[in-house]
């Protein structure tokens, strides 16, 4: 199956949660995006704004007192916030490069 340029674009809107908002929690929506951009402190608090219904600051705030999630040098060794989880296993493979 080929899919056209609109399924194609479709497709990663979706994937990025930018179709719709989510019912996602924070934690659960940066998983499935793998990272937000955090260099500077609130793109991703407008990122998950964007992307979750009914977002507060204050869940953001909570999970990453809690270290549930975290901000972290990742993609091109610049900071993201990215789960705990998902930073235990890339941290190995980004090391080199960091």
């Amino acid at each position: 199956m080929v899919l056209s340029q609109r399924q194609l674009n479709r497709t990663l809107l979706h994937r990025q949660l930018l179709l719709a908002r989510s019912k996602l929690k924070p934690e659960k929506a940066i998983e499935r995006l793998v990272a937000l951009q955090a260099q500077v402190a609130s793109p991703p608090y407008l990122g998950l704004w964007a992307r979750a219904a009914g977002f507060a600051i204050d869940e953001l705030h909570e999970a990453l007192a809690e270290r549930s999630v975290l901000r972290a040098p990742l993609l091109r060794s610049t900071l993201h916030i990215v789960t705990a989880r998902d930073y235990s296993w890339m941290r190995p493979l980004i090391q080199p490069a960091l």
